[in-house]
């Protein structure tokens, strides 16, 4: 189930990511449409271009280890080695990988831990089954 949760968290995330970026995007065409490529039209890209990647990198730096999606479905991200709430710097890592998203996706699937999870020694845990066992 932890499995599941966890696909379905990254699904939700980086469509949840997206938006801001999107949104950029469409603002960009349809103010390039009817004004032509100005300075407007230029900023609206640049944000487009800066903006997914910021959010999404930082959206468990900016919850707290707990984003959108990992809220929704009760999950949170703990330290392999204390089992407590990562420092920034390992949220801020385990996100950096997440630009290589095909190879993060396999390696979710295969091992339920991500690239990101590995180098900053990280793990997502179910914390309604953690509270159960307390």
């Amino acid at each position: 189930m932890l499995k599941f949760k966890r696909i379905l968290a990254w699904i939700i995330d980086w469509i949840l990511s997206g938006i801001p970026g999107a949104t950029y995007a469409w603002l960009f065409w349809e103010y390039s449409q009817t004004h032509g490529l100005h300075a407007v039209g230029v900023i609206l890209f640049l944000l487009f271009l800066l903006s997914y990647p910021t959010i999404f990198v930082l959206r468990d730096v900016i919850f707290k280890g707990r984003s959108i999606a990992k809220r929704m479905l009760g999950l949170r991200i703990v330290d392999v080695q204390t089992n407590a709430s990562p420092s920034q710097s390992k949220l801020i890592l385990r996100n950096i990988f997440l630009f290589i998203y095909p190879i993060e996706a396999l390696m979710l699937l295969a091992t339920n831990r991500t690239l990101g999870d590995m180098a900053s020694g990280t793990t997502i845990v179910d914390k309604n089954a953690m509270q159960n066992q307390s």
